[in-house]
């Protein structure tokens, strides 16, 4: 059975996957440092040449945080809830994989890291806004 208090818990669950997700983004940003360090600013495309563990939990996790938030836009549609906040959380989620993706196969272009975390902590700020606004 659909209702409020479901999409609140999911909601609930959708944030906590967002911390987990930036925490193993810093992990990932301090390791693309240390390749810096490595390789130089200027051979990019090595960064990723030897990736971590962290970078491919990273990746396949946006998978799962994209599913849950797939989730929650169908439930409130069901429940006819308003969709604005869901709505610009799932285009968020796309950009965001979008950018993600750009940086892997064009060798981080200049601003996608910033704007890839701004994102991301955006994403995070409107679910918890939402999440205060069904309370």
């Amino acid at each position: 059975m659909l209702n409020k208090i479901n999409i609140k818990h999911l909601l609930v669950f959708s944030l906590f996957l967002m911390v987990v997700q930036i925490f193993i983004g810093t992990g990932v940003r301090e390791f693309i440092d240390e390749q810096t360090k490595l390789y130089g600013r200027l051979n990019k495309n090595l960064w990723l040449s030897n990736p971590s563990f962290n970078f491919y939990f990273h990746r396949s996790f946006s998978i799962l945080i994209f599913l849950v938030n797939g989730l929650l836009f169908i439930i409130s549609k069901k429940l006819n809830m308003s969709m604005k906040y869901i709505n610009i959380v799932m285009i968020l989620i796309l950009f965001e994989i979008i950018i993600g993706a750009v940086m892997y196969y064009f060798s981080f272009p200049i601003m996608s890291q910033p704007l890839h975390l701004m994102i991301a902590i955006l994403i995070f700020v409107i679910q918890f806004y939402w999440y205060l606004k069904i309370n």
